[in-house]
C-alpha cells in the first residue's frame, strides 16, 4: 500500500515512526545549490524539484535511513556525476549500496542517469548491472525499452 504525504520529507517525524517503513524510493533535487540565483529556474517548483534547496543529498539519505525497518530497501534516481558521493552518503547513514545500473540515451554517449538500490544494515555485495540504453541508433526506442512499455500493458 502507499499513502502520499505531501510535505517536506524533514517533517517525516509528523507522520511516520522511526524504522517503520520496507522502502523508500526517491527521485531527489540533483543539482547542489551554491547561491548562485541565475543558476535556479523560473518557476518555484522547477528550482524545488533540480536544485537542492529544501534538502540535499546528506538529509535525503539521513531520513531515509531513519524510516527504513533493518533491512528495508531504498531506491534512487540520480545523475551519475554524483555516484562515488551517493555511495559514501549511503554508506554514511547505514544503507548498503546493493546494486546500480547506468541508463544512456545512445550506447556511444555517456550515462544521463543512474539508478542505485541499497538495503539498510544490508552486507556489502555491490552489483553492476549492464547499462539501460534508451533508444537506438536510428533515434528509435531500444529493445529494453520497448519491452518495458509490453510488460506495462500486462
Amino acid at each position: 500500500q502507499i499513502s502520499i504525504i505531501h510535505d517536506n520529507m524533514k517533517n517525516w517525524n509528523k507522520y511516520l515512526q522511526h524504522g517503520s517503513q520496507d522502502v523508500v524510493v526517491t527521485n531527489p533535487p540533483f543539482f547542489k545549490f551554491h547561491g548562485n540565483e541565475n543558476q535556479l529556474n523560473d518557476l518555484d517548483q522547477l528550482t524545488l524539484a533540480r536544485h537542492e534547496i529544501t534538502i540535499d543529498l546528506d538529509g535525503l539519505i539521513e531520513v531515509s535511513s531513519k524510516l527504513l525497518k533493518d533491512k528495508g530497501y531504498f531506491a534512487m534516481v540520480h545523475r551519475p556525476d554524483r555516484f562515488l558521493e551517493i555511495v559514501d552518503t549511503m554508506r554514511k547513514y547505514g544503507i548498503a549500496p546493493k546494486r546500480v545500473q547506468f541508463c544512456h540515451s545512445k550506447i556511444d554517449k555517456p550515462a544521463k542517469i543512474l539508478l542505485i538500490e541499497g538495503i539498510r544494515n544490508g552486507k556489502d555485495a555491490l552489483t553492476i548491472l549492464p547499462p539501460f540504453i534508451s533508444h537506438d541508433n536510428d533515434g528509435k526506442y531500444s529493445k529494453e525499452v520497448l519491452q518495458l512499455f509490453e510488460d506495462f500493458k500486462s
